[in-house]
């Protein structure tokens, strides 16, 4: 999983709200935050009320907008998003935003959310960001039994400072969870070699089911995102929320919960849950509805969730 450009820092913390937390901490009072509004919903919530405390301007635009992308040009002292985003894995262009915000600012941070991309097949570092984020509970544990964060950048300062912040407010991992970590990643491109396999055959029979109104995958341009897999994005094609309940009480082999990227295979509905805290105006500003569903596949029989999948449907239909 080399991401880094000379191997100057990778910074192992206890979650990856805390890598969040600890990039956030390179901020100043004063300073300003730019965040693409597609993220996580706990994201969302504790850049506002961090920014709030440390008395720092934040803004949520659409870095995949010529209005967003425009606000670049004031120079934000950091620019942070994940890509793919969250929900909608939309891939948002690291290598650009870099070159034009620097060109405003050379001193701005960009930091991206590498989590769902992993840096096998990602590496923002090398497109321009300063510093790269997981969440490794995801893909890098690969098995749903580990809470960590990390943080990599190739600037030997920004690497001390963010250690420095773990050391100092108690964010170090325990030793499990290095050992946990550590055996993920060994299993990391087997794992994914699999999941993508998995999630190319899904995603084209999705496509084709009329209970789908529209897949959601990122675009693989060969040269920021190589390869992709494990998780997507569906809207189904229903008129009561009744009925998404029931598509996924009926999974079978799809763990229901927040749970994902692991080596079995999990269902979610990101209205109430991964966008859960914030509010209804809020979700619907970034084009979310309770009629989107979240799935990631593990290392189950393609054909077995395929059948999984297809009964629930039927279940689901029977009652819209």
């Amino acid at each position: 999983m080399n991401e880094l450009e000379g191997g100057k820092k990778a910074v192992l913390l206890s979650s990856g709200m805390t890598a969040i937390s600890a990039a956030l901490h390179l901020l100043s009072p004063g300073d300003s935050l730019l965040v693409n509004k597609l993220i996580y919903g706990c994201s969302y919530h504790f850049f506002n009320d961090f920014c709030n405390q440390f008395d720092i301007s934040v803004d949520f635009v659409d870095l995949l907008t010529s209005d967003g992308v425009s606000k670049l040009d004031d120079g934000p002292d950091m620019v942070f998003f994940e890509t793919p985003t969250n929900p909608f894995l939309k891939t948002i262009n690291i290598e650009e935003i870099s070159q034009r915000v620097k060109r405003a600012n050379p001193k701005s941070l960009v930091v991206v959310d590498n989590t769902w991309a992993t840096s096998l097949f990602q590496k923002p570092l090398k497109l321009g960001a300063d510093i790269s984020l997981h969440s490794n509970s995801k893909f890098n544990g690969g098995h749903s039994d580990l809470i960590s964060g990390l943080a990599i950048t190739n600037n030997s300062e920004l690497g001390e400072r963010i250690a420095a912040y773990s050391f100092y407010n108690g964010c170090l991992p325990d030793p499990s969870s290095a050992w946990l970590l550590r055996r993920g990643l060994q299993t990391l491109g087997v794992r994914l070699e699999r999941q993508i396999k998995s999630t190319s055959i899904i995603a084209d029979y999705l496509r084709k089911n009329p209970m789908v109104d529209e897949v959601f995958f990122p675009k693989i341009d060969g040269k920021q995102l190589t390869n992709y897999g494990g998780l997507i994005f569906f809207h189904l094609h229903v008129k009561s929320f009744d009925a998404v309940k029931t598509f996924m009480s009926e999974l079978e082999l799809f763990d229901e919960g927040t749970s994902m990227a692991s080596v079995t295979s999990a269902v979610a509905n990101p209205w109430n849950g991964s966008h859960l805290s914030m509010n209804e105006d809020e979700k619907k500003s970034i084009g979310l509805d309770e009629f989107v569903i979240r799935l990631s596949f593990g290392l189950e029989d393609v054909d077995d969730l395929i059948d999984d999948i297809d009964r629930a449907f039927l279940c689901a239909e029977s009652v819209n």
